[in-house]
């Protein structure tokens, strides 16, 4: 499959280097086995002096917010990784990419899914974030934390300055609602380094099957939302490709995420269909049509719900009546 790359996203002040310090000493890989590659605000970062890789497999983006420029720049920084370690021998087993705590881990995920000539050599294991229980309330009024959540395949909930169990639970139960693609653990300096390790490495969570997802109808009162759609039989697929097309025009900024696992007509596999903002990759599984059924989450801003729901309860009716 390629070295795996995994993405730790978190607002300011989360605990994201303290995590990357921690999984690099349980994960039993050498020095000369991760590339670190850090995104940093401002013109000279700081971070990568506090973490505890060599320096030469440290590769440090400075400028900001993760945007066009900067998606160049990660595009690079891996190039440069193939160059100098991968193709000249270098035992390279991880790759672990930090990203400053106001950056939008969107673009990074579409330049590693998305560009042809890393695909032999690199695949995306999860996005993590990061999440400060002490300061949620006032880090969940920012956009850009509530993208990072959105982004994210597992949550760590640092429980730094929070005693409280029943806090705990209801800020996993206020990120499920925000994203229910995404499970929640308790991050903690006594944990040991073994089991952050575990929790963040090798865990293929980008394309995990979502078949415990369950939809709780929640009540949301920001703009941020999530719609789960699921449904038995088999599915036409220029009738999906028309919904699709319609569903990416009609909601071109609004919608951050997308996964499922789709039945199509004439196919003994389920197909898988990520989604990240505009770009859409399907590829088939090993997951038979005649025992799974189609289950479909979307994660977006400002979504009409229902009539998302509408339409491909639509293409739905359309496919199996021409059976």
């Amino acid at each position: 499959m390629g070295i795996p790359i995994t993405i730790i996203s978190g607002f300011l002040g989360s605990g994201k280097t303290t995590l990357i310090n921690q999984v690099i000493k349980g994960s039993g890989l050498l020095p000369n086995e991760v590339i670190i590659i850090e995104n940093e605000f401002g013109e000279a970062g700081i971070d990568h002096e506090l973490l505890i890789h060599s320096k030469e497999n440290i590769v440090q983006m400075n400028g900001g917010c993760i945007c066009c420029s900067l998606r160049g720049d990660l595009l690079n920084a891996l190039t440069a990784t193939l160059d100098v370690f991968v193709k000249q021998g270098y035992p390279i087993k991880q790759v672990i990419i930090e990203t400053s705590g106001i950056s939008d881990p969107q673009p990074i995920i579409q330049t590693i899914v998305a560009t042809p000539s890393l695909q032999p050599y690199f695949y995306l294991d999860s996005v993590i974030g990061v999440i400060d229980a002490e300061n949620i309330e006032v880090n969940l009024s920012h956009h850009e934390a509530m993208k990072q959540i959105m982004m994210s395949d597992r949550l760590l909930i640092s429980e730094k300055g929070v005693a409280n169990s029943e806090s705990i639970e209801q800020i996993k139960k206020q990120m499920a609602e925000v994203n229910p693609l995404a499970d929640s653990h308790l991050f903690s300096l006594t944990m040991t380094n073994e089991k952050l390790a575990e929790l963040v490495l090798n865990n293929q969570l980008f394309s995990q099957s979502i078949d415990t997802i369950h939809d709780e109808h929640h009540h949301h009162h920001h703009e941020f939302e999530s719609l789960i759609i699921e449904g038995k039989g088999s599915i036409k697929e220029s009738s999906l490709h028309n919904w699709l097309s319609w569903l990416m025009m009609t909601y071109q900024e609004s919608i951050y995420r997308m996964k499922g696992f789709l039945n199509i007509e004439d196919q003994d596999f389920q197909t898988e269909v990520q989604g990240v903002n505009q770009l859409l990759n399907f590829n088939l599984t090993n997951r038979l049509t005649e025992i799974h059924d189609n289950k479909l989450v979307i994660i977006g801003k400002n979504i009409d719900k229902e009539k998302i729901m509408e339409a491909f309860q639509l293409i739905m009716i359309e496919s199996n009546e021409r059976k």
